[in-house]
Formats: C-alpha cells, structure tokens, sequence
C-alpha cells in the first residue's frame, strides 16, 4: 500500500496535501529534525532546531551542518564519517543512538541524544539527524548521584 493511500479510506492524497502533511509533522515535532545531503549541507531544518540551536531555518539551508552546529574539535571526525559513509555505505552511528556534544549559534555547548538515519531519493543520499537536547536531564541526573 502506498503511504498516500493509507491516508484516508484508500484514496489516492493528492500531494499539495502529503507536502502538508509532512510540513505539519516537521513543524510540530518536539525534536529537531535536520536533513543534509551528500554534500554536508543543510537541506531542512525544522523550527525545534531553530529554537535549541539559535539559527533560524534561513540562516541554516544550505550551510554545512559542521559549521553549525558541530563543536570545532569535532568538525574534522564528523566530515570523515561522512566520506567514509559516502564510499562504503557504512558507518557506525547510522541508525543508533548516542550522546553527543553539539553548539548553539552563541557557541555554548549542549549535550544532544542523536539518531542519524540514511536514505537515498533519486541515488542521492540523504541523512537525517533527529535530535533532542539532553543537557538538563544530564545535569539532574548528576545532581541526584552526586546526593
């Protein structure tokens, strides 16, 4: 079944309405959705990463992801996962989860849960990290052990 038939009663959804849709899911995830290209660049950037990274969606398109958000002493291993995915398909984040630091606009670190997955949408390949801003839950989490 196609994902626009199960839309509704089977019907074919004609796709001004699936753009809709899937604009409205982007729009009102709780957590920051960010597709790049094979390029590294920034292709969506949905309004949670505008509001836990401090660039609006205009400021992030087209940019490389490292430069935005990725703290500089991890800029160089995150271009080099990226090649190394690009040449043989694999790479060790892709479709887990894990802790990592990321940065604001105003340079102030934050610790993310990340899940990156990959796609390909006509043989270009397409990665989409889903991510969601862990620091105060860490920082309680310490607090409590710490007692």
């Amino acid at each position: 079944m196609k994902s626009n038939e199960r839309l509704g009663n089977s019907k074919a959804v004609p796709s001004d309405k699936l753009e809709m849709l899937y604009r409205g899911i982007l729009d009102t995830a709780l957590d920051c959705i960010i597709t790049i290209g094979s390029g590294g660049h920034v292709l969506e950037f949905n309004p949670a990463a505008e509001r836990v990274f401090g660039f609006s969606r205009d400021e992030a398109i087209g940019k490389e992801l490292a430069d935005l958000i990725i703290p500089p002493r991890m800029r160089e291993q995150h271009r080099r996962g990226l090649a190394h995915y690009l040449k043989t398909g694999e790479g060790p984040v892709i479709g887990k989860r894990i802790e990592i630091a990321g940065v604001r606009k105003d340079s102030s670190e934050i610790l993310v849960e990340l899940t990156i997955t990959a796609l390909k949408i006509d043989h270009e390949p397409l990665f989409t990290a889903y991510l969601r801003d862990i620091t105060e839950r860490v920082r309680n989490d310490r607090r409590r052990l710490a007692q």
